[in-house]
């Protein structure tokens, strides 16, 4: 079994031991992350390891900015109650860990990811490194563009907290998302006071899936009285192709 090179993270893409600040004050977010992707750039590590285990919601933004930048495998270590482990997955993630974590096990599961890579034909390495595509409803969504693209080929740019909430409902099909939980995966532990922020975001991603899929785009967030929101759709995973119809804005 082959020595692996590993990319240690935390959910706002600081890397733990890096130099802080030289007054003792965190550092800017702009010099974490530019950081982060030097260090990606100079060690070209097999595997990026994301600690997710603080909950605060913040790992579906960080595996968006990674994809925007890399194709490097992420693995996201969280707690095996973390609700978000299916959105980690449609974020880009290739796999998920509990802790605590085994160095012998994380290691065999390095080494398949990169037999896994390194035996793919070329065609789905090239396809691969476009990216990732959740398809529903006649609508395309590209996490790690924050883009939803209908059937003929228009597009809408999301925020990204349209973007993380869409990926929320995405992992929870036909179940009643409630807004504090909702909340919890845009904001972490500093919840807003009212659910009104919820609402706004809900309703502004409704908009966006009507310009692409008229009255069904309008219809694929359902609001349940007093309780949140539910995604009637189901969703299947693929990748971003050359010869979709998306090749008018990326080919």
């Amino acid at each position: 079994m082959g020595a692996s090179t590993i990319v240690v993270v935390r959910e706002d893409l600081s890397i733990p031991g890096a130099v802080e600040s030289s007054n003792g004050e965190a550092r800017d977010p702009v010099d974490v992350e530019g950081h982060f992707f030097n260090v990606l750039r100079e060690s070209k590590p097999d595997v990026v390891l994301l600690d997710a285990t603080s909950m605060r919601g913040d790992g579906i933004a960080a595996i968006g900015k990674i994809r925007q930048h890399s194709t490097i495998p992420v693995v996201v270590v969280c707690a095996i109650d973390d609700k978000l482990m299916r959105a980690y997955r449609i974020a880009g993630a290739t796999e998920c860990l509990n802790p605590p974590v085994e160095i012998v096990a994380l290691n065999q599961l390095i080494q398949q990811i990169i037999n896994t890579r390194a035996q793919a034909p070329a065609t789905a390495s090239a396809r691969s490194s476009r990216g990732q595509t959740v398809a529903f409803s006649g609508i395309t969504f590209i996490p790690h563009e924050d883009l939803l693209v209908g059937d003929q080929g228009a597009s809408a740019k999301l925020t990204t907290s349209e973007s993380r909430v869409l990926t929320h409902f995405i992992a929870n099909p036909w179940t009643v998302c409630r807004r504090d939980e909702i909340a919890g995966s845009l904001y972490g532990r500093h919840l807003p006071n009212s659910d009104r922020a919820v609402d706004v975001i809900v309703t502004r991603l409704r908009k966006k899936m009507a310009l692409l899929a008229g009255a069904v785009g309008q219809r694929l967030i359902k609001t349940e009285f007093r309780r949140g929101y539910v995604f009637v759709a189901d969703a299947s995973v693929g990748e971003l192709t050359a010869d979709s119809t998306l090749q008018a804005r990326f080919g």
